[in-house]
């Protein structure tokens, strides 16, 4: 795997994505500080590729600001596990996100034409299709990979023995069948069969 490569085509995906929805997006009344869809939507999806992209950009972070996000991390899982809805957890104290640049796919498709006040996001019908069509590409550009809840996904890839084996294109599901099963993941192909 050319995770460099890959990891470009990722962000030409997002780039192309907002190309699209362009007109789209420009009747959202989504502004900075409007956190509604990371705290009330839920669920904040990710793959494993898009999960190692924004743990590169977390290396640049210092000890203690680590230290936070992981304990917040935790605690967005608990609550996932509880099928509690949680805070994202990197959102901030002032609504905004911490990692911005490198957000999931997910966050980038979700706007809202009208002030969400708790009820979640109204996106244009062919917006939304258009998500769906580039979420399957991402997935395609992951083919050895998972999808899943952002913090799922971060938890896994912190596994050494399943990022080991991902980064080789080579891992087996088996030894990680139930983390996968608790974490409702979905593998994008069944490593479990021989290739």
């Amino acid at each position: 795997m050319n995770l460099s490569e890959k990891k470009g085509q990722v962000f030409e995906l997002y780039e192309a994505y907002e190309r699209i929805v362009e007109p789209y997006k420009a009747q959202a009344v989504c502004a900075k500080g409007c956190a509604s869809c990371c705290i009330d939507v839920g669920s904040v999806g990710a793959t494993t590729l898009e999960g190692l992209i924004i743990l590169d950009y977390l290396q640049g972070w210092g000890s203690r600001a680590t230290t936070e996000i992981n304990r917040r991390l935790r605690g967005n899982r608990s609550k996932k596990l509880n099928s509690v809805f949680a805070r994202c957890a990197f959102l901030d104290e002032g609504q905004r996100c911490r990692i911005y640049p490198v957000r999931a796919f997910s966050c980038r498709r979700l706007y809202s034409v009208q002030k969400c006040d708790g009820h979640g996001p109204v996106v244009h019908r062919q917006a939304f299709i258009l998500g769906q069509q580039k979420e399957k590409e991402l997935q395609l550009l992951d083919p050895t990979g998972c999808s899943g809840h952002l913090t799922f996904i971060l938890h896994l890839l912190e596994k050494k023995a399943f990022r080991r084996a991902y980064l080789q294109g080579n891992w087996n599901a088996e030894p990680f069948k139930d983390l996968i099963e608790r974490y409702q993941l979905v593998v994008h192909r069944d490593r479990t069969s021989p290739a």
